[in-house]
């Protein structure tokens, strides 16, 4: 509970600082009026870790909603809305090929103009350029900075400043989101703080105090204090260009423990936590019924990611048969998915074929492409003995004198992974658990060197898929771990479909290339869905926030891009 009353103590700290003054004589000579100016409006927000730095792009992944930090500090040409629909941000409008600032020509090739919008400064006053959008691309795509966003600005061949509001770039590609790059697509960053560190120390570019205590960014709110492994405090943007923030300051907690996370949702000194990490579904839901009776606040339930366990496929794997994708498809069938999601989420539990949700408006057009796997652990055991394993004495598969045994690694999921860990072994696979710390979710190494299987997960629709199974996105030392595909699943059909289908600029035919990847997907597995996660979001104290309901062509949407409007309230 220490955490708990530190918490509790910041909010009655900062509300003391408004306290009254007296006023000068009023004018009928009586006794002086003392004014009581407002109390600051404040929020205390959490996320299960304390990240690394504020670029999302080397920060090397992990389980926390440190992402959401970064349109607090920063913003970006464009945003994505709860709805996935795009907005432009630090720009003055979206390119439009009907108005000439996007022009994609007959070799694919385009050139794209991004007016910016006037008015916008960096956290220190500095006027934001296109000299900073031309220094942002330049780091952004360089192969010697260790960032995993580069599969849009490796396709933007040069830009050009035109003038202080314009940039030009030429892309080498079609790429069909040119126009809403956002966080995970053009990070923008300060040339006249960054610039001189970039050109004569490389090498220790994303390692100096600009990316976490020193920062200066372009959102409503500034960095006041990072108190590492604590907390990070940060102030209202007087000068931020869509207008100061309603919200004076802000804390960010680090609270690893969701027990912590609940009590001081309960007590009050807490008015949201952003997920991943801490309570889960279930964990919820006795506040969430507490709440529907005392009005004090409400759990927002969203559906943007799909989990699964990620098989090894690389030479690390143990056993070496977990490259052969009939041992993956066996794995697969040996998972009773359905009881599986309802014993993670009830009756709201929903199981996974892929990252196709049924919700998704086209749905239907493309859903008979994926492969099925009922749960069925007779089929299960007899493809697994076409492939040679056959039980032992004691039960336990095995083939050639080796024992069918799997490490299986996890975040905070340990009920997923007992779950799938029995099933496994209801067929005979011998399965250890091993839970990753929040110390090995940041090391991008550590991250993709595990033998066996990963419970993770991933954000849905095709295009999120496509990068996070890319040969490109494969972690080793020359792209120093930076990659997304941990598993190491090498498919040339895959690259191939998931290159046009970044590429398509038309939705019709990105959908059918979607069908004709799931197909890819389904026969070979590199990750075995298991069901959509549930993401619970506990909002009190506090107005404006919006559920997530789209999703985004980069794999996540923020609740943070409006955050300038969020208010104190019921």
């Amino acid at each position: 509970m220490a955490r708990l009353t530190s918490i509790i103590l910041f909010s009655v700290m900062l509300s003391a600082c408004a306290a009254p003054s007296p006023s000068a004589q009023s004018p009928g000579g009586g006794q002086p009026q003392v004014s009581t100016p407002a109390a600051p409006k404040i929020m205390v927000a959490a996320i299960s870790e304390d990240p690394k730095n504020l670029w999302d792009g080397i920060n090397g992944g992990g389980g926390s909603g440190a992402r959401e930090i970064g349109h607090l500090v920063n913003q970006y040409l464009a945003i994505l809305k709860v709805d996935g629909t795009p907005e432009p941000r630090l720009l003055a409008e979206l390119p439009s090929v009907d108005k000439g600032t996007w022009n994609i020509n007959a070799d694919g090739t385009m050139e794209v103009t991004y007016k910016l919008r006037s008015g916008v400064t960096w956290h220190d006053g500095t006027p934001f350029s296109a000299d900073d959008v031309v220094f942002s691309w330049r780091v952004g795509k360089d192969a010697a900075i260790p960032n995993g966003n580069q599969s849009a600005v490796r396709l933007i061949k040069d830009v050009v400043a035109v003038d202080p509001q314009t940039a030009v770039m030429s892309w080498s590609a079609t790429y069909p989101f040119a126009d809403r790059l956002e966080h995970r697509e053009l990070y923008p960053l300060p040339a006249h703080i960054l610039g001189d560190a970039y050109a004569n120390a490389k090498e220790a570019f994303t390692s100096q105090p600009y990316f976490n205590d020193e920062y200066i960014g372009l959102g409503p709110f500034k960095l006041a204090k990072w108190d590492h492994g604590s907390s990070i405090d940060l102030v209202a943007n007087d000068a931020y260009f869509l207008g100061r923030p309603k919200l004076d300051r802000m804390r960010i907690m680090f609270i690893t423990d969701p027990n912590t996370v609940l009590a001081n949702l309960r007590a009050g000194g807490l008015n949201i936590f952003f997920p991943p990490g801490g309570p889960r579904y279930e964990g919820y839901q006795p506040l969430k019924d507490e709440w529907a009776s005392n009005k004090r606040g409400q759990i927002l339930n969203e559906s943007v990611r799909w989990t699964m366990a990620e098989i090894q496929k690389s030479a690390l794997a143990q056993p070496a048969d977990l490259t052969d994708a009939r041992v993956r498809q066996a794995l697969l069938m040996a998972i009773n998915r359905p009881e599986l999601a309802q014993t993670v989420y009830g009756a709201d539990g929903q199981a996974a074929d892929s990252w196709l949700h049924p919700r998704l408006a086209y749905y239907a057009q493309i859903k008979d492409t994926i492969a099925q796997y009922p749960y069925d652990a007779r089929r299960a055991q007899a493809q697994l003995a076409e492939v040679g394993w056959t039980p032992g004495p004691d039960g336990v598969l095995q083939k050639g004198g080796q024992r069918f045994q799997i490490d299986l690694t996890y975040t905070s999921d340990a009920a997923t992974a007992n779950i799938v860990r029995d099933n496994w072994k209801a067929i005979g696979v011998d399965t250890s658990l091993s839970e990753l710390t929040p110390f090995q979710l940041r090391d991008a190494q550590a991250r993709a060197s595990y033998t066996g299987g990963d419970i993770t997960s991933n954000p849905l629709g095709g295009l999120s898929a496509v990068r996070r199974f890319a040969s490109e996105q494969t972690p080793t030392a020359a792209n120093r771990y930076a990659g997304t595909n941990r598993g190491s699943f090498s498919n040339p059909d895959w690259d191939s479909i998931g290159e046009r289908m970044r590429f398509a600029v038309v939705d019709d035919e990105r959908i059918q290339l979607e069908g004709q990847l799931l197909r890819v997907f389904s026969a070979n597995l590199p990750g075995l869905p298991l069901y959509f996660e549930l993401q619970s979001v506990p909002v009190t104290g506090i107005t404006g926030v919006q559920p997530i309901v789209g999703v985004a062509h980069t794999g996540n949407i923020m609740h943070t891009p409006d955050a300038h409007l969020w208010d104190v309230g019921p």
